[in-house]
Formats: C-alpha cells, structure tokens, sequence
C-alpha cells in the first residue's frame, strides 16, 4: 500500500491502494446512509462509477473522502450531516449547476432548495466554458482520464458497425436518413448530459436549432421516457437505432465482474445487444483498453470541477491536484474503469495531463 503525504497543513497521510483491494464493502449510488464524507460530488452519468471506485479506494486518516452521487435514478440525495437533501443531479450540466449554487454563485438554489455548502466538485464529461480552452474563472477543470464517444447499434442490425466522421455528422443532421439500404433513426440522450453537450458539438448542431425544429429526425424520446446516456438497452427491437455511447463506460460495464471483485463497487451493465462502433476505420476499444488515438474530434477529457478559490485547500489539492494527487496516482483504478491516462500536456488545454489546473471557466 502505498501512502501519500498530504502535507504539514493537513498533518495527516493520505492511504491510496496500489493494487486494488479484493474485498471492500459495496458501493452503491451513495455512500452509506448516514455516511458523509469530507468532499461529496454529484453529476457525470460517464464518470460516477470511476469516482465511486476512487472514493473506495482514497482515505485520510483511515476514513473514506470523497463522496460520489450517481446521476441515476432520480429522486434527492442528502450530501451533509446537516441539511443538504435536495433532488439528485442528472448529468454534467446539472452536477455544475448545483456546484454553482453550492458556491452561492449568482444564486444557492438548486432546483428549489438551498444547497449553499452542499457540494465540493462536480463529474463532468464536458467543458462548460465553450470551445475555446479558458485559462481564467470561478471554476477549474480538473481531468483524471481520457475519454471517446463513438456509435453503438444493436448488434442484430444490418446498419453497419463502421462510419465515417462525416457520415456520423450527416445521420444527425438528418441529411442521411438511410445508410447501406437501411433506414437510420439518430437517439440523442438526455437533456443536462455532457455526452450531449459533447456530441452535438461535434456533430455542428446547436441546441437552439433542435428546439427550432430544425432537426426533426432526431429521437430524444422512446415509450415516452427520456434516453439515458450510456444506455443501449434502449435499441432493443429497434434495427433502426444509432446512439452515442462513452467508449469507457462500454467497457467498464464489460469490466463490471473484475469492478465488483477489485473495488467493491457495482457497475450496471447497460450495454444490451449491443455494438459500439469504428468510425473512419478506428476501432475505438484496441486490447481491452480505451484507444487513446480513436478520431481525434472524439476523443475527450473528464473532469472533476472544482471551485477555483478552494485549489489551495489541502484536501482538495492533494486529492485532485497534480499527478502524485490522491486520484492521479490511481491509474490502474481508472483504466479498470475505461478511461485512458495521460502523463503529459497535449497541444490544447483539451489535452491535459492528469491533475492539471489550467483549464477554468466561469461555470
């Protein structure tokens, strides 16, 4: 076991297992009822089982502290010993917006209820502050992994399993609506999601023109219920379907024994019939493990938020900070999650190395 300093300020270590345990206790969509830990976090549908697995695995002093609230199901979840009961965020966007409020942040009210103080950082899968990489506001991007989103199709579809870039962009453009003989229907996932934020960037659909009507074959609906993100289950009987799938979530599900096993946690296998996809010929799962190098426009980091005045707090540095952080020196726990890992700083501030500080934005 290895052991992490955090420092004179805290005057406590940091225990983070190397290897991961056998035998843990399990995790479910919240810890333990009555268990509140020093840094409770909501959001990212994509990342929660990663940070539930990391929460497992990270202790201070013996005590677990990172607390990680699922996007799913949907009811309130209560993040502090005193008040802080409030409706579970679903999604990216939805986790910011109650770190926001946390922060009293032009407002502490998150869907109706003050939730000033209730949540230290959010999972994203998306960047909040637009295309272009900030380096200033209210709130840092922290990445932990690598993720890609490609297409998944039941696997008893004649729709074919490998696509163009182009092709992807023209399917949810609703400018081809048959591919190879057969009809092709675009699922697009649930509003708040950064899978959706994500992917419509990259497909050059904006969501003012979706509410517009400008793109009327997309499919945000089946048997009247919303389509979660990372869920193909949704393409039973449906030959017609395509959605995007996170290529880590698709194989952390695949990975959902060994999870259990090493971690504790359970990992929902949500994959169906399903087939996650090649675009431009790449196949975006190569030897079990993420390919880092899948088309570029698809590839993504994953974050977790934190507020920009809180990166000094010890606690919050030396488990999200830099690459011997807490998080960062779990790479084995985030690859058995499906996340890639990088070392190094890419060309953008979209390419960060684990633990990095640089890229903020306002929200």
């Amino acid at each position: 076991m290895k052991v992490l300093t955090f420092g004179k300020a805290l005057g406590v270590g940091c225990a983070v297992a190397a290897t991961l345990l056998a035998t843990v206790a399990t995790a479910a969509a919240n810890p333990p009822a009555g268990e509140y830990r020093q840094l409770a976090g909501v959001g990212s549908d994509t990342t929660q089982d990663a940070l539930n697995g990391l929460g497992e695995t990270i202790t201070v002093s013996g005590a677990k502290v990172i607390a990680s609230y699922d996007a799913r199901p949907a009811g309130t979840i209560k993040t502090k010993s005193t008040g802080c009961e409030f409706p579970r965020p679903d999604g990216s966007g939805e986790g910011r917006k109650a770190l926001k409020a946390a922060e009293n942040d032009g407002g502490n009210v998150y869907q109706g209820v003050n939730v000033t103080g209730c949540v230290d950082y959010a999972r994203s899968s998306s960047y909040g502050g637009g295309s272009s990489p900030q380096t200033t506001g209210n709130y840092t991007y922290v990445p932990f992994g690598v993720d890609a989103v490609s297409f998944a199709v039941n696997e008893e579809s004649d729709l074919p399993t490998s696509l163009t870039f182009v092709q992807l962009q023209r399917i949810y453009r609703c400018l081809t609506t048959v591919i190879s003989g057969v009809p092709v229907k675009p699922l697009l996932v649930q509003p708040g999601s950064g899978t959706r934020q994500f992917w419509l960037s990259k497909m050059g659909i904006a969501e003012a023109d979706i509410a517009n009507g400008d793109y009327p074959c997309l499919v945000q609906t089946v048997n009247g219920q919303q389509i979660q993100e990372h869920d193909a289950r949704v393409l039973a009987g449906h030959n017609d379907y395509i959605v995007p799938f996170s290529v880590a979530q698709f194989i952390a599900q695949g990975n959902a024994a060994a999870i259990r096993t090493q971690t504790g946690v359970t990992v929902e296998d949500r994959r169906g019939t399903s087939r996650i996809g090649r675009v431009n010929g790449l196949q975006p799962i190569v030897g079990g493990k993420l390919n880092i190098n899948f088309r570029p426009q698809l590839i993504r980091d994953v974050y977790n938020v934190v507020p920009t005045r809180r990166l000094g707090e010890p606690l919050i540095a030396n488990t999200f900070v830099g690459q011997s952080s807490a998080v960062c020196t779990n790479r084995a726990l985030i690859e058995l999650f499906g996340f890639g890992y990088r070392t190094t700083d890419g060309a953008t501030l979209f390419e960060a190395a684990c633990g990095s500080t640089q890229l903020k934005a306002a929200s």
